[in-house]
Protein backbone atom coordinates (compact mmCIF):
# COMPACT_ATOMS: atom_id res chain seq x y z
CA UNK A 1 0.00 0.00 0.00
CA UNK A 2 2.89 2.47 1.38
CA UNK A 3 4.92 1.30 -2.12
CA UNK A 4 1.77 2.31 -4.53
CA UNK A 5 1.06 5.64 -2.91
CA UNK A 6 4.88 6.28 -3.10
CA UNK A 7 4.58 5.37 -7.24
CA UNK A 8 1.50 7.95 -7.47
CA UNK A 9 3.71 10.92 -6.34
CA UNK A 10 5.26 13.24 -8.94
CA UNK A 11 9.13 12.79 -9.62
CA UNK A 12 11.54 15.25 -9.11
CA UNK A 13 15.07 14.74 -10.54
CA UNK A 14 17.30 17.20 -8.57
CA UNK A 15 20.57 17.85 -10.76
CA UNK A 16 23.50 19.81 -8.37
CA UNK A 17 27.09 19.10 -8.22
CA UNK A 18 26.94 19.92 -4.41
CA UNK A 19 26.03 16.51 -2.62
CA UNK A 20 25.17 18.42 0.02
CA UNK A 21 22.46 20.24 -1.70
CA UNK A 22 21.17 17.12 -3.36
CA UNK A 23 20.59 15.79 0.56
CA UNK A 24 19.04 19.24 1.51
CA UNK A 25 16.52 18.39 -1.57
CA UNK A 26 15.91 15.14 -0.60
CA UNK A 27 14.97 15.86 3.20
CA UNK A 28 13.31 18.69 2.28
CA UNK A 29 11.02 17.29 -0.69
CA UNK A 30 10.69 13.58 -0.25
CA UNK A 31 7.67 13.76 1.91
CA UNK A 32 5.72 14.94 -1.46
CA UNK A 33 7.25 13.64 -3.98
CA UNK A 34 9.63 11.07 -5.27
CA UNK A 35 13.33 12.26 -5.00
CA UNK A 36 15.81 10.98 -7.55
CA UNK A 37 19.14 13.03 -7.77
CA UNK A 38 21.89 12.86 -9.93
CA UNK A 39 25.55 15.07 -9.28
CA UNK A 40 26.44 15.65 -13.05
CA UNK A 41 25.74 14.86 -16.25
CA UNK A 42 26.22 11.22 -16.79
CA UNK A 43 24.33 10.85 -13.80
CA UNK A 44 21.43 12.97 -15.06
CA UNK A 45 21.40 10.91 -18.57
CA UNK A 46 21.22 7.61 -16.37
CA UNK A 47 18.17 8.63 -14.55
CA UNK A 48 16.76 10.25 -17.55
CA UNK A 49 16.88 6.70 -19.38
CA UNK A 50 15.85 4.84 -16.54
CA UNK A 51 12.27 7.03 -16.36
CA UNK A 52 11.52 10.04 -16.91
CA UNK A 53 10.53 12.67 -14.23
CA UNK A 54 7.66 14.91 -14.23
CA UNK A 55 10.00 18.09 -13.39
CA UNK A 56 13.35 18.54 -13.36
CA UNK A 57 15.42 21.26 -10.99
CA UNK A 58 18.60 21.70 -12.11
CA UNK A 59 22.11 24.10 -10.80
CA UNK A 60 22.71 26.27 -13.18
CA UNK A 61 26.16 26.50 -12.32
CA UNK A 62 28.05 23.16 -12.77
CA UNK A 63 31.18 22.10 -13.59
CA UNK A 64 31.69 20.48 -17.19
CA UNK A 65 28.33 20.48 -18.53
CA UNK A 66 26.55 23.55 -16.84
CA UNK A 67 23.29 23.84 -16.14
CA UNK A 68 22.28 26.18 -19.18
CA UNK A 69 24.31 23.86 -21.68
CA UNK A 70 22.35 20.82 -19.69
CA UNK A 71 18.76 22.79 -20.60
CA UNK A 72 19.67 23.23 -24.65
CA UNK A 73 20.42 19.41 -24.35
CA UNK A 74 16.98 18.74 -23.15
CA UNK A 75 15.04 20.71 -24.94
CA UNK A 76 16.56 19.90 -28.42
CA UNK A 77 15.96 15.92 -27.41
CA UNK A 78 12.88 14.94 -28.35
CA UNK A 79 12.32 12.42 -25.18
CA UNK A 80 13.37 15.10 -22.80
CA UNK A 81 12.19 18.49 -24.52
CA UNK A 82 8.26 18.81 -22.97
CA UNK A 83 9.83 18.19 -18.66
CA UNK A 84 9.62 21.15 -16.79
CA UNK A 85 12.80 22.56 -16.01
CA UNK A 86 13.17 24.66 -12.74
CA UNK A 87 16.72 26.08 -12.55
CA UNK A 88 17.98 26.97 -9.22
CA UNK A 89 21.05 28.85 -8.70
CA UNK A 90 22.55 31.83 -6.05
CA UNK A 91 23.26 33.60 -9.55
CA UNK A 92 21.88 36.95 -9.10
CA UNK A 93 22.52 38.46 -12.63
CA UNK A 94 19.46 39.54 -14.47
CA UNK A 95 20.58 38.61 -17.99
CA UNK A 96 21.46 35.07 -16.80
CA UNK A 97 18.21 34.51 -15.45
CA UNK A 98 16.85 35.76 -18.27
CA UNK A 99 18.66 33.62 -20.52
CA UNK A 100 17.42 30.91 -18.44
CA UNK A 101 14.25 31.70 -19.23
CA UNK A 102 15.16 32.45 -23.65
CA UNK A 103 16.31 29.07 -23.11
CA UNK A 104 12.65 27.07 -21.92
CA UNK A 105 13.46 27.22 -18.59
CA UNK A 106 9.86 26.66 -16.59
CA UNK A 107 11.02 28.70 -13.57
CA UNK A 108 13.82 30.16 -11.47
CA UNK A 109 14.72 29.91 -8.15
CA UNK A 110 17.14 31.80 -6.30
CA UNK A 111 19.63 30.26 -3.35
CA UNK A 112 19.01 30.48 -0.52
CA UNK A 113 15.47 29.89 -1.01
CA UNK A 114 12.38 29.37 1.16
CA UNK A 115 11.94 25.63 1.60
CA UNK A 116 8.00 26.26 1.65
CA UNK A 117 8.33 28.88 -1.63
CA UNK A 118 10.21 26.29 -3.40
CA UNK A 119 7.60 23.52 -2.80
CA UNK A 120 4.80 26.14 -4.03
CA UNK A 121 6.83 26.50 -6.82
CA UNK A 122 6.76 23.22 -7.78
CA UNK A 123 3.27 22.23 -7.12
CA UNK A 124 2.11 25.31 -9.46
CA UNK A 125 4.28 24.05 -12.29
CA UNK A 126 2.59 20.31 -11.89
CA UNK A 127 -0.93 22.12 -11.18
CA UNK A 128 -0.70 23.66 -14.75
CA UNK A 129 0.73 20.79 -16.33
CA UNK A 130 -2.21 18.56 -14.78
CA UNK A 131 -4.82 21.41 -15.97
CA UNK A 132 -3.18 20.88 -19.31
CA UNK A 133 -3.57 17.38 -19.50
CA UNK A 134 -7.27 17.67 -18.64
CA UNK A 135 -7.70 19.75 -21.54
CA UNK A 136 -9.37 18.00 -24.12
CA UNK A 137 -8.92 17.61 -27.24
CA UNK A 138 -6.04 19.84 -27.53
CA UNK A 139 -1.80 19.30 -27.29
CA UNK A 140 -1.06 18.26 -24.10
CA UNK A 141 2.61 18.92 -24.32
CA UNK A 142 2.43 21.74 -26.54
CA UNK A 143 -0.77 23.56 -24.19
CA UNK A 144 1.20 23.03 -21.26
CA UNK A 145 4.19 24.31 -22.27
CA UNK A 146 2.88 27.53 -23.73
CA UNK A 147 1.05 28.19 -20.27
CA UNK A 148 4.19 27.51 -18.14
CA UNK A 149 6.18 29.85 -20.65
CA UNK A 150 3.72 32.89 -20.06
CA UNK A 151 3.48 32.70 -16.57
CA UNK A 152 7.51 32.05 -16.04
CA UNK A 153 8.22 35.58 -18.38
CA UNK A 154 5.37 37.22 -16.55
CA UNK A 155 7.03 36.23 -13.17
CA UNK A 156 10.34 36.98 -14.37
CA UNK A 157 9.04 40.73 -15.63
CA UNK A 158 7.40 40.94 -12.07
CA UNK A 159 10.13 40.42 -9.81
CA UNK A 160 11.65 43.68 -11.04
CA UNK A 161 8.62 45.96 -12.04
CA UNK A 162 7.37 48.24 -9.37
CA UNK A 163 3.76 47.56 -10.66
CA UNK A 164 1.83 44.83 -8.28
CA UNK A 165 0.37 41.36 -9.14
CA UNK A 166 -3.22 43.35 -9.43
CA UNK A 167 -1.85 45.04 -12.23
CA UNK A 168 -1.23 42.52 -14.55
CA UNK A 169 -4.40 40.79 -13.41
CA UNK A 170 -6.46 44.03 -14.38
CA UNK A 171 -4.71 44.66 -17.66
CA UNK A 172 -5.86 40.84 -18.20
CA UNK A 173 -9.43 41.54 -17.43
CA UNK A 174 -9.58 45.04 -19.23
CA UNK A 175 -8.14 43.44 -22.33
CA UNK A 176 -10.79 40.87 -22.04
CA UNK A 177 -13.67 43.00 -21.72
CA UNK A 178 -12.71 45.32 -24.56
CA UNK A 179 -11.49 42.24 -26.87
CA UNK A 180 -14.67 40.66 -26.54
CA UNK A 181 -17.07 43.93 -26.79
CA UNK A 182 -15.07 44.58 -30.17
CA UNK A 183 -15.88 41.16 -31.39
CA UNK A 184 -19.80 41.74 -31.40
CA UNK A 185 -19.15 44.40 -33.58
CA UNK A 186 -19.03 44.84 -37.70
CA UNK A 187 -15.79 46.45 -37.31
CA UNK A 188 -14.27 44.02 -35.79
CA UNK A 189 -15.66 40.40 -35.68
CA UNK A 190 -14.09 39.36 -38.93
CA UNK A 191 -10.38 40.06 -37.18
CA UNK A 192 -11.68 39.14 -33.42
CA UNK A 193 -12.85 35.31 -33.70
CA UNK A 194 -12.74 33.68 -30.18
CA UNK A 195 -9.01 32.07 -30.16
CA UNK A 196 -7.80 35.20 -31.16
CA UNK A 197 -9.61 37.24 -28.31
CA UNK A 198 -8.50 34.19 -25.82
CA UNK A 199 -4.89 34.93 -27.26
CA UNK A 200 -4.44 38.12 -26.49
CA UNK A 201 -6.26 38.12 -23.52
CA UNK A 202 -3.69 35.67 -22.19
CA UNK A 203 -0.62 37.31 -23.46
CA UNK A 204 -1.82 40.89 -22.29
CA UNK A 205 0.26 40.09 -18.81
CA UNK A 206 3.81 40.00 -21.30
CA UNK A 207 3.20 43.63 -22.42
CA UNK A 208 5.92 44.88 -20.22
CA UNK A 209 8.51 42.08 -20.35
CA UNK A 210 11.15 44.26 -21.83
CA UNK A 211 11.10 46.13 -18.34
CA UNK A 212 14.00 43.33 -17.23
CA UNK A 213 16.35 44.74 -19.17
CA UNK A 214 16.03 48.73 -17.21
CA UNK A 215 18.18 49.93 -15.05
CA UNK A 216 16.55 49.91 -11.56
CA UNK A 217 17.52 53.93 -10.84
CA UNK A 218 15.35 54.25 -13.71
CA UNK A 219 12.55 51.50 -13.15
CA UNK A 220 12.21 52.89 -10.01
CA UNK A 221 12.97 56.16 -9.98
CA UNK A 222 10.16 58.20 -7.71
CA UNK A 223 9.35 61.41 -9.99
CA UNK A 224 9.12 62.37 -13.84
CA UNK A 225 12.17 60.85 -15.92
CA UNK A 226 14.25 62.93 -17.89
CA UNK A 227 14.96 62.75 -21.24
CA UNK A 228 17.77 60.41 -21.25
CA UNK A 229 16.37 58.05 -18.98
CA UNK A 230 13.04 58.40 -20.58
CA UNK A 231 15.36 57.31 -24.13
CA UNK A 232 16.32 53.80 -22.25
CA UNK A 233 12.82 53.50 -20.68
CA UNK A 234 11.63 53.33 -24.75
CA UNK A 235 14.02 50.44 -25.36
CA UNK A 236 11.77 48.14 -23.16
CA UNK A 237 9.58 47.68 -25.85
CA UNK A 238 12.28 46.50 -28.20
CA UNK A 239 14.15 44.24 -25.87
CA UNK A 240 11.15 42.38 -24.62
CA UNK A 241 10.42 41.92 -28.34
CA UNK A 242 13.97 40.77 -28.70
CA UNK A 243 13.35 38.06 -25.97
CA UNK A 244 10.71 36.99 -27.70
CA UNK A 245 12.30 36.27 -30.94
CA UNK A 246 14.93 33.95 -29.06
CA UNK A 247 11.94 31.96 -28.21
CA UNK A 248 10.75 31.71 -31.14
CA UNK A 249 13.87 30.72 -32.62
CA UNK A 250 13.65 27.48 -30.15
CA UNK A 251 9.93 27.28 -30.32
CA UNK A 252 9.21 28.06 -34.12
CA UNK A 253 5.90 25.97 -34.07
CA UNK A 254 4.10 28.22 -31.14
CA UNK A 255 2.55 30.83 -33.39
CA UNK A 256 1.20 32.83 -30.37
CA UNK A 257 4.27 34.16 -29.83
CA UNK A 258 3.87 36.33 -32.73
CA UNK A 259 1.34 37.81 -31.16
CA UNK A 260 3.00 38.21 -28.00
CA UNK A 261 5.76 39.54 -30.06
CA UNK A 262 3.37 42.55 -31.40
CA UNK A 263 1.88 43.61 -28.46
CA UNK A 264 5.27 43.90 -26.74
CA UNK A 265 6.74 45.97 -29.28
CA UNK A 266 4.36 48.11 -30.19
CA UNK A 267 1.76 48.92 -27.12
CA UNK A 268 3.28 52.31 -26.99
CA UNK A 269 2.47 53.17 -30.65
CA UNK A 270 0.08 55.80 -30.92
CA UNK A 271 -2.80 56.46 -33.91
CA UNK A 272 -1.53 59.49 -35.36
CA UNK A 273 1.79 57.83 -35.25
CA UNK A 274 3.40 59.96 -32.64
CA UNK A 275 4.52 56.61 -30.28
CA UNK A 276 7.28 54.51 -30.43
CA UNK A 277 9.60 52.42 -30.80
CA UNK A 278 8.71 52.51 -34.44
CA UNK A 279 6.52 55.55 -35.12
CA UNK A 280 3.33 53.15 -36.36
CA UNK A 281 0.35 55.24 -37.43
CA UNK A 282 -3.57 53.72 -37.73
CA UNK A 283 -4.31 50.56 -38.96
CA UNK A 284 -0.35 49.59 -39.39
CA UNK A 285 -0.46 49.42 -35.69
CA UNK A 286 -1.37 45.39 -34.64
CA UNK A 287 -4.53 45.23 -33.74
CA UNK A 288 -3.38 43.23 -30.08
CA UNK A 289 -1.35 46.11 -29.74
CA UNK A 290 -4.02 48.84 -29.73
CA UNK A 291 -6.13 46.86 -27.56
CA UNK A 292 -3.35 46.53 -24.82
CA UNK A 293 -2.51 49.73 -25.07
CA UNK A 294 -6.30 51.30 -24.23
CA UNK A 295 -5.81 48.70 -21.44
CA UNK A 296 -2.36 49.60 -19.85
CA UNK A 297 -3.16 53.73 -20.38
CA UNK A 298 -6.25 53.62 -18.45
CA UNK A 299 -5.03 51.43 -15.04
CA UNK A 300 -1.80 53.89 -15.45
CA UNK A 301 -4.49 56.97 -14.89
CA UNK A 302 -6.60 54.92 -12.64
CA UNK A 303 -3.79 53.67 -10.23
CA UNK A 304 -1.38 55.62 -7.79
CA UNK A 305 2.57 55.40 -7.65
CA UNK A 306 5.44 56.50 -5.78
CA UNK A 307 5.62 58.93 -9.04
CA UNK A 308 1.72 59.76 -9.17
CA UNK A 309 -1.60 59.97 -7.61
CA UNK A 310 -4.32 57.99 -8.76
CA UNK A 311 -6.98 59.89 -10.99
CA UNK A 312 -10.66 58.95 -11.04
CA UNK A 313 -11.89 56.40 -13.16
CA UNK A 314 -14.77 59.18 -14.84
CA UNK A 315 -11.44 61.11 -15.38
CA UNK A 316 -9.55 58.47 -16.95
CA UNK A 317 -12.24 58.11 -19.43
CA UNK A 318 -12.57 61.30 -20.24
CA UNK A 319 -8.52 61.41 -21.14
CA UNK A 320 -9.22 58.54 -23.03
CA UNK A 321 -11.96 60.11 -25.25
CA UNK A 322 -9.34 63.02 -25.73
CA UNK A 323 -6.72 60.88 -26.88
CA UNK A 324 -9.44 59.20 -29.48
CA UNK A 325 -7.99 59.13 -33.23
CA UNK A 326 -4.33 60.58 -32.13
CA UNK A 327 -3.08 58.59 -29.07
CA UNK A 328 -5.92 55.47 -29.46
CA UNK A 329 -7.99 53.26 -32.35
CA UNK A 330 -10.79 55.71 -32.58
CA UNK A 331 -13.63 52.86 -32.71
CA UNK A 332 -11.93 50.83 -30.29
CA UNK A 333 -12.15 53.77 -27.44
CA UNK A 334 -15.67 53.84 -28.21
CA UNK A 335 -16.01 50.03 -27.03
CA UNK A 336 -14.19 50.71 -24.48
CA UNK A 337 -16.59 53.35 -23.28
CA UNK A 338 -19.51 51.27 -24.09
CA UNK A 339 -18.49 48.56 -21.93
CA UNK A 340 -17.77 51.66 -18.68
CA UNK A 341 -19.92 49.38 -16.54
CA UNK A 342 -17.83 46.54 -16.50
CA UNK A 343 -14.58 48.17 -16.35
CA UNK A 344 -15.33 50.15 -13.34
CA UNK A 345 -16.23 46.67 -11.67
CA UNK A 346 -12.87 45.49 -12.86
CA UNK A 347 -11.40 48.23 -11.41
CA UNK A 348 -12.84 48.09 -7.91
CA UNK A 349 -12.74 44.11 -7.65
CA UNK A 350 -8.78 44.08 -8.34
CA UNK A 351 -7.70 47.21 -6.99
CA UNK A 352 -4.44 47.49 -5.47
CA UNK A 353 -4.46 46.83 -1.36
Amino acid sequence: MTETLTQKMPQLLCIDDSRSQLALFKSQLSGNYRVVVAGNYEESIAQLSSEIPDLILLDMNMPGIDGLEFLDILRYTPRFKHIPVMMVSADQDTEHVKETFRRGASDFIHKPYDPEELDLRIRRTLNMLNQATANAGKPVTDISSQQLMIQSLADLAGTRDNETGQHLIRIEKYVEALASAAARTEAFRDRLLPPFVETVTGLAKLHDIGKVSVPDHILHKPGKLDPAEFEIMKKHTVKGAETIERLQESFPSYRYLETAKEIILSHHERWDGAGYPQGLAGESIPLAARIVAIADVFDAITMKRVYKSAQTIIEAFVLLNDGRGTHFDPELVDIFLSVSKTITEIHHRYGDA
